[in-house]
């Protein structure tokens, strides 16, 4: 039980770090400090700076696909699609902190292909549903990645603007999203 609390506690104060001054510009020891543990404690929870990074990033991003595996057993319609926009952009919403690392994460030399992964395919399953989605003429016939670059770029967009203004709006705004992949005769 201590030892769960202690990297808990170590996870914690490396995500508020990396969010305050960057993964680069954080040290091991300042995460220590912030942790409230002793500059060697860390390692014995994390070989390297690089093994926290990864297993912060591992475990936000699993947090993060719970909706998707209700994705993954679905047809294509304007419900299921609606159903994990939202989803995703509510994540993002009630975890601003996940999201800013995430964002930071996905870009960073840190995020490479994670094999442990509980979703391990997510993103193959992305565009298998996106694909089937252009297949039956729901959506625009668009390269797959396209669609999903435009989708993660959409929910970001989203996610920032409803930060930052407090709405409580979200359909005009999938509707936004939608309106520019969905097919049309």
């Amino acid at each position: 039980m201590v030892v769960e609390n202690k990297k808990k506690k170590i996870l914690e104060s490396a995500l508020k770090l990396f969010i305050e001054k960057g993964i680069d510009n954080t040290s091991t020891s300042l995460i220590s400090k912030e942790a409230g543990i002793a500059a060697g404690t860390l390692y014995i929870y994390f070989e390297t700076k690089v093994a926290l990074i990864s297993e912060l990033g591992t475990s936000i991003q699993e947090e993060s696909l719970v909706s998707f595996q209700d994705l993954i057993d679905s047809s294509v319609d304007y419900e299921s699609l609606q159903k994990f926009w939202l989803e995703r952009v509510e994540w993002g919403v009630n975890n601003p902190d996940k999201y800013k690392f995430m964002l930071q994460f996905k870009s960073s030399p840190y995020n490479i292909k994670n094999t442990n992964l509980k979703i391990p395919d997510h993103e193959k399953k992305l565009l298998n549903f996106i694909e089937d989605g252009i297949k039956n003429k729901i959506l625009k016939d668009l390269p797959p990645k396209y669609i999903s670059g435009f989708f993660s770029a959409h929910v970001g967009f989203t996610v920032e603007h409803i930060i930052k203004t407090k709405t409580k709006e979200r359909k005009i705004f999938f509707e936004t999203f939608f309106d520019g992949i969905k097919y049309t005769n």
